[in-house]
């Protein structure tokens, strides 16, 4: 695995593969082809924003910040011709998360969308809520099992436990899906805005949360992100989504118990894009 900062892009005219357990599923004679892929967390400000290049054209968005700036990213890491995002999925409904994904919808194809489906009433989810259905885009809605093959991609749904949809809730940060991604590179743990109830709960069923690579929850919130969740997951590399802010993101205490076991950190206010390959 390795981890660059500037923009390497990788075009490669394979065969589509592309099968989506929880979706639609495709076969291809030529098993033994090789993807490229890339995982990139994108430098969105004060939000959070990820896309997963699986090869071949097909591009995976997970959150979008909250404003037009996803747009650049992905005119700068995707093929100029390129306008179709084959999966977005949206952890939670917070504006920070949600709203680059809203501008998404606009200018782009949207193939698949995963998310909770709670129930939302904010503006920017009506918004949400119009553009799909005038689009027509077909949702499914997360819970723990689901799986996303794409490629060499692989993807394990470990939060919500259950489905969602349609429920109201008073915290959404913990209603955040959280995913599980292998890749040729290694592993990735996304996990949205939860907090330190929702870590307790996976840890207390037995849920696989190790990998390689973590993206911090909540931009470092000190509310998230424990040492018993830290030493769960055992991450060679953690990734803190931030920018400028007025919550002391990331806080000292995320950044202490980061430093006392030892697990490099990127923090893309300061590092920018990164691009993990």
């Amino acid at each position: 695995m390795s981890i660059i900062t500037s923009k390497k892009i990788l075009f490669i005219p394979l065969a589509l593969f592309f099968a989506v357990d929880i979706f639609f599923a495709s076969s291809l004679e030529n098993q033994d082809i090789k993807y490229e892929s890339n995982v990139i967390f994108f430098d969105i400000g004060q939000g959070d924003a990820t896309m997963v290049d699986a090869g071949s054209n097909i591009q995976i968005l997970i959150d979008g910040g909250d404003g037009q700036t996803i747009l650049e990213k992905l005119g700068k890491y995707m093929p100029i011709l390129d306008r179709k995002i084959e999966l977005l999925i949206m952890t939670h409904p917070d504006k920070d998360h949600m709203g680059g994904l809203v501008e998404v919808l606009k200018y782009y194809e949207v193939e698949q969308i995963l998310e909770t489906g709670i129930v939302c009433e904010t503006a920017i989810c009506e918004e949400w809520d119009k553009l799909v259905e005038e689009k027509n885009i077909p949702i499914k809605f997360a819970e723990f099992g689901q799986r996303i093959k794409i490629n060499e991609i692989d993807i394990k749904i470990l939060y919500p436990l259950e489905n969602l949809n349609g429920q109201k809730v008073k915290d959404d940060n913990d209603t955040s899906i959280v995913l599980r991604l292998e890749t040729e590179s290694g592993s990735y743990l996304l996990t949205g805005d939860m907090g330190f109830d929702i870590e307790d709960r996976l840890l207390e069923k037995n849920i696989n949360v190790k990998a390689t690579t973590l993206k911090v929850a909540h931009h470092g919130s000190k509310n998230a992100t424990s040492n018993n969740f830290l030493r769960a997951v055992n991450p060679e590399k953690a990734i803190i989504p931030v920018g400028k802010n007025s919550y002391g993101h990331p806080t000292e205490e995320l950044l202490n118990r980061l430093k006392n076991l030892n697990i490099e950190f990127f923090r893309t206010d300061m590092s920018g894009d990164l691009v993990f390959e």
